[in-house]
């Protein structure tokens, strides 16, 4: 009976990652279409955008958050929540979407996007440098969600050029951006509804040849692959980089991905390892705020990647008894690594990047519980968001000696 189930499920989904017709309107239960941006006018200014639709609710929602980098201002101009009819979309291989009086149109290689909100209007004509690319192209394009599925298709670097119009002042612009297209059927308030299978399949044996287990110690905690860790990245030699990560259960067995185009072609990188250097509790889980990645291919890449703004919140209640809350935490911030070539050769890397984290938060909110070998003995942990406690102690050897601290949350 199982293997009726999995051979029904496999063709379930669309598989052909190869689609010409990927800038098209899918009518999926969710699809957004999204802009990240680095550009200069009189200041310097990024932006994080993206028109999105989703049924299960059903709603509309607009995306869009200007950073002011000299003032170190945020400005959330966006709309959340709105009937789904406030989204109109058309087209079948090229796409116009409408939201109000913003809109987006355009077909490879070349996409407008136009904002009109609040105070700001911001007109961003965006040429793509790099081809397209499919998350997982290789294994099918085809992503799980829980028991639901999506595709994730992204272009790494975009040339941008446009203007803004702010407290009656008009600034052109021009830049680097990033753009995204997802779509698929999947669900944030029952994750478990769905009959996706095939994926797991095809990711389990790409992870299998692209694992990179690192267990010093045992960490479990409420992380979960509901949520993920997210960023783009535009270095200052020219290459940008897609980053993302699942969260997992255990520490140490990552599922990360990251495609780096350097000018000439998009390297996908699947041995990687990520350690968490900084973060912040908010409403029950942690939030990630400084991230030291490691990627192994055809050269070793090392990177810091670091929130730098003040960020802007998106939160979202669930209709599930579990699932409570939706969380979307993003800011962008500053880079800094170095790689090593064939030849053994050293070169520095700086930028900047966008970071976006997204958890899915349960009704016993963040909690972990671990031991880490150190020198000469152990270290145990405790922590509860739900009890807002910190536990940890710390055993040696040799001289015998055992510490103890407490502490509340935040």
């Amino acid at each position: 009976m199982l293997s009726i189930v999995i051979i029904i499920a496999s063709f379930s989904f669309p598989y052909d990652s190869k689609a010409a017709d990927f800038d098209g309107f899918h009518d999926a239960i969710r699809e957004w279409w999204n802009v990240d941006a680095f550009i200069k006018g009189e200041r310097n200014y990024s932006i994080t955008a993206s028109f999105e639709y989703e049924k299960e609710t059903p709603a509309a929602n607009l995306f869009l958050t200007f950073f002011n980098w000299d003032t170190n201002e945020t400005h959330d101009l966006g709309s959340y929540g709105d009937d789904i009819s406030a989204i109109h979309c058309e087209g079948k291989n090229c796409i116009r979407v409408f939201y109000g009086n913003s809109w987006l149109e355009g077909a490879y290689p070349h996409y407008t996007f136009h904002f009109d909100r609040k105070n700001f209007t911001i007109h961003l004509n965006l040429t793509a440098i790099s081809p397209p690319q499919f998350v997982a192209e290789d294994e099918g394009g085809v992503l799980p969600m829980g028991l639901g599925y999506y595709k994730y298709l992204f272009i790494p670097k975009c040339s941008i050029e446009g203007w803004i119009v702010h407290g009656g002042k008009r600034e052109i612009i021009n830049g680097t951006g990033y753009y995204e297209h997802v779509w698929g059927n999947w669900s944030y308030h029952h994750p478990m509804r769905g009959a996706t299978i095939k994926p797991y399949i095809n990711l389990t044996k790409w992870w299998m040849r692209n694992s990179n287990v690192s267990l010093n110690g045992l960490i479990i905690s409420s992380n979960n692959p509901f949520g993920y860790d997210w960023a783009w990245i535009s270095f200052d030699n020219g290459w940008t980089l897609f980053y993302g990560a699942i969260p997992f259960w255990v520490d140490g067995i990552p599922f990360s991905i990251f495609y780096l185009y350097d000018g000439k072609e998009i390297r996908e990188f699947g041995r990687i390892s990520y350690e968490y250097l900084d973060g912040v509790f908010y409403h029950g889980t942690y939030i990630p705020t400084k991230i030291k990645v490691h990627g192994e291919g055809d050269m070793d890449i090392f990177f810091e990647m670091k929130m730098g703004h003040q960020p802007h919140i998106y939160q979202d209640s669930l209709s599930s008894f579990f699932w409570r809350e939706l969380i979307l935490y993003e800011s962008p911030g500053v880079v800094s690594g170095f790689y090593i070539g064939k030849d053994g050769g050293k070169e520095n890397l700086t930028g900047r990047c966008e970071m976006e984290m997204e958890r899915q938060v349960s009704i016993f909110g963040y909690n972990l519980a671990g031991v880490v070998k150190i020198e000469r003995g152990f270290e145990f942990t405790f922590l509860s968001t739900l009890l807002n406690l910190s536990l940890k102690i710390r055993l040696t050897f040799f001289p015998l000696s055992i510490d103890f601290s407490f502490s509340h949350i935040g």
